[in-house]
């Protein structure tokens, strides 16, 4: 059968929830009703002093209130009234009369508190532009004070260049130099590692430069693996088993960080002929990380010395020779404690004086970083007695002996030795 003029059934939201406010009427009331002792298995909370505050019981009693509160919470309702009649009409006060002195004297109070409030907003407001000036005023005369040579503003040659971002390479600058006071390691670790002394150090550093050349690796994870090994060992000591595996850890952390496509584990396991797994080296990785606490934000030399050769007009030869200079400042233990910015304007200053570059100028005293000569002095004297000295690392010697750095480290060799046998001070102005 079919039957007609069926109609939908319609479900009354209201209905339903009308229903369920009747459901939980209902248990609420039947949970009312529940005696009070269903949970006394349970320890009653307590509050401190509970023998004299809480009924054995458990049944809480009403709060005991004195008249006094109640008096005075009748007097706070009956002193606001007023307050609020007089700041809704601030013009009509002379028209209203109040008649209690104590509600005077309070109003009084807070007129007083408020033209205090006044007061100290306005004198701290006067003081912090005051701090801000005079600071603005320091700033202003340190920087005077700083600048007290004549240089040529470079960076504005490169402002319509976007890869060069002329308008924050001052404040990147002072970013690095800050940085780098963080990132030195330990200047005297040598002194008490029991396993590793300098004729050890300066082994595993020949080693890391023979392994980053084989891998045709950039310069700047030679300097950032020199600079992790360093500062591991001022704070760890090794045994001399495990200080090749360090060495290995460093610079495949380094290249990790600094090139496109780092040579894998496997390079790394057999440039050790074998002395170490690959599991090894990552564990190693792993420590070496968590004793740095993955701070790798070390300012690389290679950037300084690039912004030097910006005001030297970035002259190949001079930076070909910094370049080798720079890398001696890493390779010798003496340097380990001094800034890179400092290693770098060192390097320049040399190389330039070996080539026979014009003196040190406001230019090049700018860029790098605001180092005179006599800032310079003590890392040059170190940097000319590296030269002097036999060749101790052979490997980084034969790197820059090849037509591909032209000849740097013979070339630095012949010039020291005689400046050496001349007695000539580098360091005073060419005539």
């Amino acid at each position: 059968m079919v039957v007609e003029n069926q109609r939908p059934v319609i479900q009354d939201e209201n209905a339903l929830q009308s229903n369920a406010r009747v459901t939980r009427s209902k248990t609420s009331s039947v949970l009312d009703t529940k005696p009070s002792n269903t949970f006394s298995s349970l320890p009653q909370r307590r509050a401190a002093l509970s023998n004299l505050t809480n009924s054995s019981s458990g049944v809480s009693k009403p709060k005991l209130t004195s008249k006094k509160s109640k008096t005075s919470q009748t007097q706070q309702q009956q002193q606001v009234q007023p307050t609020i009649i007089i700041e809704e009409d601030q013009d009509a006060e002379s028209v209203v009369e109040i008649q209690d002195p104590q509600v005077q004297k309070q109003l009084q109070q807070q007129q007083q508190s408020r033209a205090q409030l006044k007061r100290s907003a306005t004198e701290s407001l006067s003081n912090v532009d005051e701090d801000e000036s005079t600071k603005l005023k320091t700033q202003n005369n340190n920087k005077k004070a700083k600048i007290e040579y004549e240089w040529k503003d470079l960076d504005s040659e490169d402002a319509d260049d976007p890869l060069m971002v002329s308008d924050y390479v001052d404040e990147i600058f002072e970013y690095l130099h800050q940085l780098e006071i963080e990132t030195l390691p330990d200047s005297t670790y040598l002194s008490w590692q029991k396993n590793l002394k300098p004729k050890m150090r300066s082994i595993l550093v020949d080693w890391i430069v023979e392994v980053h050349l084989r891998f045709r690796l950039l310069p700047e994870t030679l300097f950032l693996a020199i600079n992790i090994m360093d500062r591991f060992m001022s704070k760890e000591s090794l045994e001399v088993d495990k200080l090749q595996l360090l060495a290995t850890g460093s610079l495949f952390i380094a290249a990790k960080y600094e090139e496109v496509y780092s040579p894998s584990v496997k390079n790394y396991s057999y440039v050790t002929d074998g002395g170490y797994t690959e599991d090894e080296i990552l564990e190693a990785e792993r420590f070496i990380l968590q004793v740095l606490k993955f701070n790798l934000n070390y300012p690389n030399p290679m950037n300084f010395l690039r912004r030097i050769s910006k005001a030297d007009d970035y002259d190949i030869q001079t930076r070909t020779i910094g370049k080798y200079l720079l890398e001696v400042t890493i390779m010798d233990h003496r340097f380990i404690g001094i800034k890179p910015s400092l290693c770098s304007a060192a390097a320049m200053y040399v190389s330039r004086r070996m080539l026979g570059r014009p003196d040190w100028d406001g230019t090049l005293t700018h860029y790098s970083g605001g180092y005179t000569k006599d800032d310079m002095k003590h890392v040059v004297e170190l940097i000319l007695s590296y030269l002097t000295k036999p060749v101790v690392h052979e490997e980084f010697f034969k790197k820059y002996a090849s037509k591909k750095f032209m000849k740097s480290s013979i070339l630095a060799r012949q010039w020291a030795k005689k400046i050496e046998a001349e007695c000539i001070d580098i360091m005073e102005d060419e005539e």
